[in-house]
C-alpha cells in the first residue's frame, strides 16, 4: 500500500467516512447510555438487575431473527436507505423507554422496538459503503467509521446522568434520544450516500479486490459464497471470536456504572471514569485500522483479544482506587474500540466482497446469540453472588480461548488453500 493511493481514496470519500461515523454512533445507545439508568429503575420499579437486563436480553433475541433479513435488505435497498431508516428508528425507540409503566411485559415491548432500529444500524450497513469505496485505506476507514460508538461511550454516560440527576429517568431517556437524533441525523442524511452517487461512476463492489500486502498471504481471488463459507474453518473462528466479544462487550458495558458504584464511586465519579471506555475506544480503533493495513490480521485479532485480560485482572485483584478503576475501564473500551473493526475486516480479507453483507450478517446474527444470554446472565451472577468477580472470571477465559483460536486462524488466504480447504468438501 502506498501513502499516495490511500490519501488520494481519503481525499474524495471522507465526507462519506464522517455521516457513516456519526450515524454509527447511535448504535451505541442501548449499551452505553443505559447504564446510568439502571439503580434509577430498580428503585422505581423495586425490580431485580435480571429484570432489569431482560429488556436488554429481549432485544439481542429479537435482533437474532432480524440480522440476515436486515442484510437482505441491504443488499436490495442500499446503504443509505437502510442506515437513515434505522437512525431514526433507534433513537425513537430509545426515547420511548421513558414511557416504561412497571410491567415486564411492556418493559420488553419497548425493547423490541429497539431491536428493529438497531437491526438496521449494524456495522456492515455504513461499512458497505466504505468497502466500496476504499481499497488502499480501508482499514483505517472501517475504523474511523466505527469510532462513532467511542463517541456515544465518551458523551452518553455524562449526558444521560445529567439529566437523570437534573429532571429524572424518564427524561434523561426522552433528551439523550433527542439529543443523538438532532445531533447525528442532519450530518449522515447529507454525508453518507452509497457507492457511485453523484457525478462519479458506480464503484462494482464485487470487482473490488484485496491486493496482497506484504505482511498477509494473498487472499482469495474469487469472492466467497455464504454456502462455501460456511464449511471453512475460518469462518466458525471469526464468528467464535465475535461471539466472546459481544458476550464480554454486553455483559460489562451495561454494568460498568453499577459496578463503579458498587467500589464506593457517586454516580457522576462513575459516569466520568466511564467515559474514558469512549478516549480509548477512539485512539483504539483508529490505531487498530492502522495495524491491520500493516501487519498480519491475525496478530492483530489475537492482541486484541488477549488485552481485556489486564483489565478483567485490576478488577478481580480487588482494585479500588479511582486511578485502578480508570485505566481498568482505559482497556475495555481500548478492547471494543479495536474488535468490531478486527471482525469486519477479517470477513472482508478472508471471504471477499461479493455477499460481503450478508457473510457479515450471518456472524453478527452468531453474535447476537451471545447478546441474547450475556445481560441476563450477568444481572444473575450479581443477584447470585452480590458482585461481578465470577462474571469477570467467565470473561477471562472466553476472551483468552478466543486469542487462541485468531493465532490458528493464520494469515489471510491461509484458511483457502491449506488442507482440508473447506470441512465436508473436497479440494476448491
Amino acid at each position: 500500500m502506498t501513502g499516495g493511493e490511500s490519501a488520494a481514496e481519503w481525499k474524495r470519500h471522507w465526507p462519506v467516512v464522517l455521516g457513516a461515523m456519526l450515524g454509527y454512533s447511535c448504535i451505541g445507545l442501548q449499551s452505553y447510555a443505559v447504564g446510568p439508568f439502571i439503580e434509577p429503575i430498580e428503585g422505581e420499579f423495586g425490580w431485580s438487575r435480571v429484570e432489569v437486563m431482560a429488556g436488554l436480553t429481549v432485544m439481542s433475541l429479537a435482533a437474532v431473527c432480524l440480522f440476515i433479513p436486515a442484510g437482505f435488505a441491504l443488499d436490495r435497498f442500499g446503504s443509505r436507505r437502510v442506515a437513515l431508516t434505522g437512525q431514526v428508528l433507534t433513537c425513537v425507540a430509545f426515547g420511548l423507554l421513558a414511557t416504561a409503566s412497571g410491567g415486564l411485559l411492556d418493559w420488553s415491548l419497548h425493547w423490541l422496538l429497539l431491536a428493529l432500529g438497531l437491526a438496521m444500524m449494524q456495522g456492515p450497513v455504513w461499512t458497505r459503503a466504505i468497502t466500496g469505496r476504499f481499497e488502499h485505506g480501508r482499514g483505517l476507514a472501517i475504523a474511523g467509521v466505527l469510532t462513532g460508538s467511542s463517541i456515544t461511550a465518551a458523551l452518553a454516560p455524562f449526558i444521560a446522568t445529567a439529566l437523570i440527576e437534573a429532571f429524572g429517568w424518564r427524561a434523561g431517556f426522552a433528551g439523550t434520544a433527542l439529543c443523538w437524533l438532532l445531533f447525528t441525523l442532519p450530518f449522515s442524511a447529507l454525508l453518507f450516500f452509497d457507492p457511485g452517487h453523484g457525478r462519479r461512476a458506480p464503484v462494482q463492489v464485487e470487482a473490488v479486490r484485496d491486493r496482497p500486502r506484504s505482511n498477509d498471504a494473498e487472499p482469495p481471488r474469487d469472492s466467497v459464497t455464504l454456502a462455501k463459507a460456511l464449511r471453512r474453518p475460518a469462518f466458525w473462528i471469526i464468528a467464535g471470536g465475535l461471539f466472546s466479544f459481544i458476550f464480554y462487550t454486553t455483559a460489562l458495558a451495561p454494568n460498568l456504572v453499577p459496578l463503579l458504584r458498587a467500589k464506593g464511586l457517586s454516580p457522576a465519579g462513575a459516569a466520568k471514569i466511564v467515559a474514558l471506555v469512549g478516549l480509548f475506544g477512539f485512539v483504539s480503533r483508529l490505531f487498530a485500522g492502522h495495524l491491520l493495513d500493516r501487519f498480519p490480521s491475525h496478530i492483530v485479532a489475537s492482541t486484541t483479544f488477549l488485552l481485556p485480560l489486564a483489565g478483567m485482572g485490576l478488577m478481580l485483584a480487588g482494585v479500588s482506587s479511582v486511578a485502578g478503576l480508570a485505566v481498568a475501564v482505559a482497556i475495555f473500551g481500548a478492547t471494543i474500540g479495536a474488535e468490531n473493526n478486527v471482525i469486519i475486516y477479517l470477513i472482508a480479507r478472508h471471504f471477499g466482497l461479493r455477499g460481503f453483507a450478508v457473510l457479515l450478517s450471518v456472524v453478527n446474527t452468531i453474535g447476537a446469540v451471545a447478546a441474547v444470554i450475556a445481560p441476563v446472565s450477568a444481572g444473575w451472577i450479581y443477584d447470585s453472588t452480590g458482585g461481578y468477580d465470577l462474571l469477570l472470571t467467565i470473561l477471562c477465559a472466553m476472551m483468552g480461548a478466543s486469542a487462541l483460536t485468531m493465532l490458528a486462524l493464520g494469515p489471510a488466504g491461509v484458511a483457502h488453500c491449506s488442507a482440508p480447504p473447506e470441512w465436508g468438501a473436497g479440494s476448491t
